[in-house]
């Protein structure tokens, strides 16, 4: 329940949908209307997530200044990936990798336990980047598209997961809370 690794998770999936908004040629200024309400809804989740987590009201803006400057970092590093390494694949995998455990998984650089710990979770959520990518970016039908239909791709199986020596990970349970009933759907409201 990390605020910033939560983040980290929205601001990749909000990356991808930046990416398609940024090729719609047939109205580009529409898609750039799409894209400010995009983030301007991103902004107030993410102040609502702050007092959620306890953030003092008076700190809120300058806490979300703060916020939007690692989340920019985010973004930028994965324009890094898919443009300046897009005829790289294996060198744009192991900069996914390090991307994910530095916004998602929070790990120092010089951690190299943690590193070892975590390589085979980072390559996982590295390979469902480059899924998702294509999928949305360059496969997502347009009419599924022109509809704000987005066919997701599935997430990634965490389950035996394993370190640098090859050794089993334990699983991590998951929070009931992340869990809805079916048929129920999850959406995003500032009146709760």
């Amino acid at each position: 329940r990390d605020f910033r690794s939560y983040q980290a998770l929205l601001t990749m999936h909000i990356w991808f949908l930046h990416k398609r908004l940024l090729l719609d040629n047939e109205d580009p200024h529409r898609a750039g209307l799409i894209q400010e309400e995009l983030f301007d809804i991103f902004w107030t989740d993410s102040s609502n997530r702050m007092r959620a987590h306890g953030v003092n009201e008076l700190l809120i803006n300058k806490n979300l200044k703060t916020v939007q400057q690692y989340t920019f970092m985010h973004l930028f590093h994965y324009d890094h990936c898919f443009s300046e390494l897009l005829d790289s694949p294996k060198e744009r995998l192991e900069e996914l990798k390090n991307l994910v455990l530095t916004h998602i998984l929070l790990i120092n650089p010089d951690d190299q336990k943690a590193l070892d710990l975590h390589d085979d979770h980072a390559e996982c959520i590295a390979w469902y980047i480059e899924t998702q990518y294509q999928n949305i970016v360059h496969d997502l039908p347009d009419p599924l598209y022109r509809k704000a239909r987005i066919a997701w791709v599935d997430l990634p199986d965490f389950s035996n997961l394993k370190d640098a020596n090859g050794k089993i990970l334990e699983e991590n349970p998951i929070d009931p809370e992340d869990i809805l009933p079916k048929p129920w759907l999850r959406n995003i409201a500032n009146d709760g």
